[in-house]
């Protein structure tokens, strides 16, 4: 590990103390913008205004049936849940599919069984009681 200079640590050190003074500086600014009552105002108008801007876009949108950025998440929320339920309706199909190909192959080994028993039984002699 490279050791430090006196170099680095007045750097350092320097760094540091920018940083504690900008945020000294920050934090008074921003109590006195939020004490005083011009800033607060117009603030407050700029938020009503926005407010405003927002609800004529969606009017304007809605005049020429354009979809608004609610509208989409709204859609794309909705086809998400359908992509969910079509996934886990599909893994239920494919344990379905599953099953069935399991069911197909123990009735094929049955009729496989039950055939061999059936020609077993033919080429076998029939010897009546008490003959050997």
């Amino acid at each position: 590990m490279a050791r430090q200079t006196p170099i680095d640590a007045l750097i350092g050190g320097f760094m540091s103390q920018l940083m504690r003074s900008g945020e000294g500086a920050f934090n008074k600014l921003s109590e006195q913008l939020l004490e005083n009552p011009v800033f607060m105002e117009a603030l407050r108008h700029t938020l009503e205004a926005k407010g405003q801007v927002d609800r004529t876009i969606r009017d304007t949108m809605d005049f020429v049936s354009l979809p608004s950025k609610n509208d989409i998440e709204r859609i794309v929320e909705l086809l998400e849940k359908i992509d969910e339920r079509l996934g886990s309706e599909q893994r239920s199909l494919q344990a379905m599919e599953e099953q069935i190909a399991v069911m197909k192959l123990l009735v094929e080994h049955s009729a496989v069984a039950a055939s061999r028993r059936s020609s077993t039984a033919k080429r076998r002699p029939i010897r009546k009681k008490g003959s050997r």
